[in-house]
């Protein structure tokens, strides 16, 4: 039996019903008028039939992006996904609630919220690139929210098609002259650090976690965190490398054990140091694409390059980071099939320029106020700083 009732001196209707296992609830129903309780009553009952269709009713977007991002940490936890993954998610929840709002119903998500979401985020000036990593992340705890019966929306029809924007990857790679101008360009221990991500394509995670014993003359442990093929050795085989990373060790700062210490602006520090070297701007990416460009450029196939890379197989290598230019795929194709290759006019043929002879033993141009770095490679019995090796010289700005 169910019914409705006031309790003295309350101005609420009370409501008592049964729920299927014959248990007894009493609940306030919030209304001061009759008709008013006894239509709330019965969705009290509907709610104690079927406690999926509770929980749908009461659950947030706010909520299923929580559960989402949630479950993120918790792959990123068993090794399932990269901390940089769950934390990417987390990022992106947190625009997508603020736009929506802290208490909106999951049933509100509709493709006119969506729509207006999109519109929004660009009336903010957020670029069609972020909004889609921001739908992306929806979408994510949309679908999650549908397998757990919080939402009876449809992923199709909620969700715009198409609006994923073209993927342009950047093809920005340094020569040789360019590298020597921006390490002139950085305070000592920055400079190593970019001498270190051009001698080993290290992403800036494996950067941040590299340790002085990671370092030897035939290969660099690169401890990157995003997938289990990123936590790899380097090999050591090009004299460029070897110059570069000796410079590294020589030069850099960390402490504790690590090589490096933080870089918290590097972008803007970047940025700044190739404006002062009078050279195209650069990221910390652009110097991992220059590692996979020389090496892809000394002769090494794709699916090499994508493993020193910390790929899974050689797309990325093709697509981004080691892709050629016409002139440096005929010299690849040329020494593959074993025929001459003659060197570019104006270049020595032992340096290591962006044309045919990409590769060869690395030997910088002298800089102003500085030292010939020509003649600085390492014997190859080891690397053993500061006593010799790759010298540069570096701003103290």
């Amino acid at each position: 039996m169910s019914r409705v009732y006031k309790r003295s001196g309350s101005p609420y209707w009370q409501a008592e019903f049964y729920d299927l296992a014959g248990q007894r609830h009493q609940r306030s129903t919030q209304c001061t008028d009759r008709r008013a309780a006894e239509a709330r009553l019965r969705e009290l009952e509907r709610d104690a039939a079927d406690p999926a269709r509770a929980a749908a009713r009461t659950t947030t977007v706010r909520n299923i992006l929580e559960a989402f991002v949630t479950q993120r940490h918790q792959d990123a936890r068993a090794g399932r996904a990269s901390t940089e993954t769950s934390t990417f998610y987390a990022k992106k929840a947190g625009h997508v609630v603020r736009v929506f709002g802290e208490g909106t119903p999951v049933a509100e998500l509709t493709a006119a919220r969506v729509d207006a979401f999109i519109a929004q985020r660009r009336t903010e000036g957020a670029a069609d690139s972020t909004i889609h990593k921001e739908l992306v992340t929806l979408r994510g705890a949309a679908r999650l929210a549908k397998r757990r019966g919080l939402w009876a929306g449809d992923i199709e029809a909620t969700f715009p098609r198409g609006f994923s924007p073209a993927y342009v990857p950047r093809d920005r790679w340094l020569p040789p002259h360019e590298v020597t101008a921006l390490l002139a360009e950085l305070p000592a221990d920055r400079a190593a650090v970019v001498a270190f991500s051009v001698a080993t394509g290290a992403e800036w995670r494996a950067i941040e976690r590299a340790r002085v014993e990671d370092v030897t003359a035939e290969a660099v442990l690169l401890r990157g965190t995003k997938r289990e093929s990123r936590h790899r050795p380097v090999p050591v085989v090009f004299p460029w490398q070897t110059e570069l990373l000796t410079f590294a060790l020589e030069a850099a700062a960390g402490a504790k054990g690590l090589l490096f210490r933080p870089w918290g602006n590097v972008r803007r520090d970047l940025h700044q140091a190739c404006e002062r070297a009078r050279i195209e701007p650069c990221s910390p990416n652009d110097l991992r694409r220059t590692f996979g460009h020389w090496t892809r450029g000394a002769g090494l196939a794709p699916a090499t390059v994508g493993a020193a890379l910390g790929h899974a197989d050689a797309r990325m290598a093709e697509r981004v980071y080691a892709k050629l230019d016409a002139r440096e795929l005929a010299a690849v194709m040329r020494r593959e099939a074993g025929l001459r290759i003659a060197p570019s006019p104006g270049h020595c043929h032992n340096s290591v320029p962006n044309s045919a002879d990409i590769g060869a033993p690395l030997a910088l141009p002298a800089h102003e106020n500085s030292g010939d770095l020509r003649g600085s490679s390492v014997p190859r019995d080891g690397i053993e700083p500061p006593t010799r090796g790759f010298s540069v010289p570096c701003s103290t700005n």
